[in-house]
């Protein structure tokens, strides 16, 4: 799995790696983020940037360099985007409450909701 993502207006972070995939990807909704001091639940959403709109994210295993098994959480073209999970608000770059990031790595534990389990 490559991914690649180019700065855009959701992540200003530039990023390229290949990753070696264990499992099938799964469509994400949530999973928990640091959020100052604190992990909390965000949602998460993939960012397309030929479109500037939101596209699936997903989850995956991949085998992370000497650290075994990791999760890696990707979406579009324009990375991943979040925000706290009680917004409501529709995605937008621009919304200062949303946050976007190139991808995500966590260990295989971590809190994660898929979309096929709500």
């Amino acid at each position: 799995m490559f991914i690649d993502v180019e700065p855009n207006p959701n992540t200003e972070a530039s990023f390229n790696m290949i990753y070696r995939d264990v499992s099938s990807p799964r469509e994400v909704f949530c999973v928990k983020y640091l959020l100052g001091t604190e992990e909390q639940p965000v949602q998460i959403t993939g960012w397309d940037v030929q479109t500037n709109a939101p596209c699936p994210a997903f989850a995956c295993q991949v085998e992370e360099s000497g650290d075994g098994v990791a999760l890696l959480i990707y979406g579009g073209s324009g990375g991943i985007r979040m925000k706290p999970l009680e917004d409501e608000s529709p995605w937008d770059v621009h919304s200062p409450h949303q946050w976007g990031q190139s991808h995500l790595v966590y260990p295989v534990d971590s809190f994660i909701v898929y979309q096929d389990e709500i």
